[in-house]
């Protein structure tokens, strides 16, 4: 595996095999001062995608482009490299940390109160959330101790697509079927939302 680490102890781990000129043209430009060390490493037969390797793709998504899905690409093409099941393993990560953030906390930050169900809307939390994730490791795991940082006027929902494009880029089929354990819709963790709506509001659909 490639490993690229920097003077901050931020690393970037893909597939050496996807080190094409592209790629490493948009690595100098994204990290024009950084020192590059290169280690061979061999996975464990079976082995599953790590954090490692989740944060080290969504480091790879390109801010200096305009349109999202440019800003993705690297990240697309980067995670295509990878197995089927380590597709599946990142968007299942990826839920995980959508979820830790669904919490009231979070949400008031944007507006959220107990009194809001008509005027907030659960899809623009929702995109908030990747966001947050799309930031970074560093910036998530900040925000997690520190919730008014919560990205208030961004959003950037393609983030919930990248792991889809990836495995149609990596078989040619527009079919993916996988759900991840976890929902990420608003009020899927409870444990986040103990003033949150009831279950009969809910239903009504006063969330939108």
């Amino acid at each position: 595996m490639l490993e690229i680490e920097f003077a901050m102890h931020t690393a970037i781990k893909l597939p050496l095999k996807s080190l094409d000129p592209t790629t490493v043209q948009d690595l100098q430009k994204k990290y024009p001062s950084a020192m590059v060390r290169i280690e061979t490493e061999i996975p464990s037969e079976g082995a599953a995608m790590s954090e490692e390797q989740f944060w080290g793709i969504i480091a790879l998504l390109d801010w200096g482009r305009k349109n999202s899905q440019d800003i993705i690409a690297p990240a697309v093409e980067a995670l295509s490299l990878f197995s089927e099941e380590d597709i599946f393993r990142f968007d299942q990560i990826l839920a995980e940390k959508l979820y830790a953030l669904d919490r009231e906390t979070f949400a008031r930050v944007l507006g959220w109160d107990a009194s809001s169900h008509s005027r907030f809307s659960a899809d623009v939390f929702l995109y908030a959330r990747c966001c947050a994730v799309a930031n970074g490791r560093e910036f998530y795991e900040k925000l997690l101790q520190k919730p008014s940082i919560m990205p208030k006027e961004h959003t950037f929902e393609p983030l919930l697509y990248l792991a889809e494009q990836a495995h149609r880029l990596k078989t040619g089929s527009d079919r993916y079927d996988f759900l991840p354990t976890l929902s990420y819709e608003m009020f899927s963790n409870p444990s986040g939302w103990p003033n949150g709506p009831s279950l009969p509001e809910l239903v009504k659909g006063n969330l939108g």
